[in-house]
C-alpha cells in the first residue's frame, strides 16, 4: 500500500511538472530566504550572456532583449553531483518575467541560489543523467530583486 501510494505521489508531481519557461511567473516570496528545507547559498556572479551568442563579440542589449538571458554562478548547488565543474545557472528566454533583472548583474555581484529542485523522473528523463531541468530560485542583494528558472533551455529529456 505504502508503494502504491508513493507512486500515485510520484505519478502526480511527474503530471504537474512544467517547463522551467511556465514556472518562471510563480510570485516566490520575496528577499532573502533562510529556511531549513531549501538549499541556499550565497555566492557570485560568474558571467551574465546573451541566451544566443553573436559570433564571439561583445554582447548589446539587443542580443539580451531578443534572444534572452543567461546567468552563470560561482556555486555547485544542485548541480550534477558526478560532474565537478558544474555550475548552478539560470537561462531565460527573450521576454521572460525577471529578464531586465537578470541582464543588470555584473560579474561579482552577490546573489543568493537557492535550489527548488531537479526534475521528476520519467520515461524520458533520467534526472541521474541529463542535468538539464534542474529549478533555480535567484536574489541579487544589490538589486534587492529575484527571478527565477530552469538551467537550461529544454528540459530534461528534452531536445
Amino acid at each position: 500500500m505504502k508503494r502504491l501510494l508513493a507512486l500515485a505521489v510520484v505519478a502526480c508531481i511527474a503530471a504537474s511538472a512544467a517547463p522551467a519557461s511556465a514556472q518562471e511567473n510563480v510570485q516566490y516570496m520575496a528577499g532573502v530566504w533562510h529556511y531549513k528545507s531549501i538549499p541556499c547559498v550565497d555566492t557570485t556572479v560568474v558571467s551574465v550572456l546573451p541566451r544566443l551568442t553573436n559570433g564571439g563579440a561583445a554582447p548589446t542589449k539587443q542580443d539580451f532583449v531578443s534572444s534572452g538571458v543567461f546567468v552563470l554562478f560561482n556555486s555547485n548547488l544542485g548541480a550534477d553531483p558526478a560532474d565537478k565543474t558544474a555550475r548552478a545557472s539560470v537561462v531565460h528566454y527573450q521576454d521572460s518575467p525577471g529578464n531586465n533583472v537578470m541582464m543588470a548583474e555584473k560579474t561579482g555581484d552577490k546573489v543568493q541560489v537557492c535550489f527548488l529542485g531537479p526534475p521528476a523522473p520519467t520515461s524520458t528523463c533520467d534526472p541521474d543523467k541529463d542535468s538539464r531541468g534542474r529549478t533555480y530560485r535567484v536574489y541579487d542583494y544589490k538589486q534587492k530583486q529575484q527571478y527565477n528558472g530552469g538551467n537550461s533551455e529544454h528540459g530534461c529529456g528534452g531536445a
